[in-house]
């Protein structure tokens, strides 16, 4: 099952039309909790392909104004993509 079929159908939604308008020449790959911390709960992170063939990851998708920041731009794979989603997910464990 992909991560993104169990993220909330109106963050999805909500991510989609954000990319529909502003960002067409990229396809949204994967969408991710920043952390599962109640407080946290409006946080996401965003994978997407754009149509030159590079990836990018968003690390902060707020879905209360629906604002896209923090991006890393130019990856050259899927798998960079999750290993910088994995990177900046908080566990709320310590280290």
């Amino acid at each position: 099952m992909n991560r993104m079929d169990t993220i909330a159908l109106d963050v999805k939604q909500q991510v989609l039309i954000y990319f529909q308008e502003n960002l067409p020449r990229y396809t949204v790959l994967d969408i991710r909790r920043q952390s599962y911390h109640p407080e946290d709960h409006y946080l996401y992170m965003v994978s997407a392909k754009k149509d030159d063939g590079t990836y990018t990851v968003w690390t902060c998708w707020n879905q209360s104004i629906k604002s896209l920041n923090c991006g890393h731009y130019d990856l050259l794979s899927e798998e960079s993509c999750e290993r910088i989603m994995d990177e900046y997910y908080f566990s709320g464990d310590s280290k």
